[in-house]
């Protein structure tokens, strides 16, 4: 009996044994199939981490290409006939924005009549088919044709010069911020040449001959400038500033209105200046795009 006993109390001994090793054996296989799973989790998230920054990461910083793609802020917009109005152009945009018709400021007409000298005519209504004309020789004729004319002036010439236009490396016109209303800097050789004007004029600025009554300052706005002597009237406009001459320096580009005080004499076009050093004054540039 005692024998029977202890081989029953063996064989449990044995079976609790199994069954302690058969437990473990479970609990290893789970923690090895949870540690792989987390093995192999942790070896595709850098991947997803880093497809995730390589995205972003691409564009990093400007390169030259991209710069060119920035949009140059106008000082004083473009507007077209249907209304709407361009405050800011990119390259990219130029192509499209000389086919567009232009704002003729209200005037009861859809753009301008250009004569040749063979007395032919064509009518325009775009910057593209206004610089066309103009290349084939075509021109304004009467006082009203040159009147209606200049509503392109600013359109058509701010267009042109943005083609080569670059942005400004540098800048003596920003910090502190000059402009035409500062009369010490612009020089009088800015103004249509008189015969008043024509003896040393080198050094002499608006300022200058301000002061001595010559030169009478009629009116003057934020980024504009009206002014006149005995006999002519100017108007400048600051359109929009960037380097217009690639040479780095941010230049201003300006809108010119020349009329004569008594008499038809009118004069549109479109102007550079430049200043050079921080104590320089504003020198004008040749436009390429004239």
């Amino acid at each position: 009996m005692g024998n029977i006993v202890g081989f029953k109390q063996k064989w449990l001994h044995v079976g609790i044994g199994c069954l302690f090793m058969a437990f473990c054996t479970v609990l290893v296989l789970g923690c090895e199939k949870n540690n792989g799973s987390s093995s192999q989790q942790t070896t595709t998230t850098p991947n997803n981490a880093n497809e995730k920054v390589e995205k972003p990461s691409v564009p990093g910083s400007k390169t030259a290409a991209e710069a060119e793609e920035l949009p140059f802020e106008l000082i004083e917009s473009i507007k077209f006939a249907d209304g709407t109005e361009v405050k800011s152009i990119a390259k990219a945009d130029i192509e499209v924005l000389r086919d567009r018709p232009i704002h003729m400021g209200g005037n009861d007409t859809d753009g301008v009549t250009l004569t040749n000298e063979k007395d032919e005519k064509t009518h325009v209504r775009t910057c593209r088919e206004y610089d066309a004309a103009l290349e084939r020789g075509y021109f304004p004729l009467t006082t009203y044709d040159i009147s209606m004319a200049s509503w392109f002036n600013i359109p058509c010439g701010t267009l042109n010069e943005f083609q080569t236009a670059a942005i400004p490396q540098r800048s003596f016109i920003s910090n502190p911020k000059a402009g035409i209303t500062d009369l010490e800097l612009l020089p009088l050789s800015l103004f249509p040449e008189l015969f008043d004007f024509k003896q040393n004029i080198e050094n002499v600025t608006y300022q200058d001959q301000v002061e001595t009554g010559m030169l009478k300052v009629t009116g003057m706005g934020g980024n504009w400038l009206s002014c006149e002597d005995v006999g002519l009237k100017q108007h400048l406009t600051e359109v929009a500033r960037a380097d217009f001459n690639n040479d780095g320096i941010e230049d201003i580009l300006l809108s010119e209105s020349v009329s004569a005080t008594q008499g038809s004499y009118r004069d549109y076009k479109m102007t550079i200046l430049t200043k050079k050093s921080v104590d320089g004054k504003f020198e004008r540039v040749q436009l390429r795009n004239p």
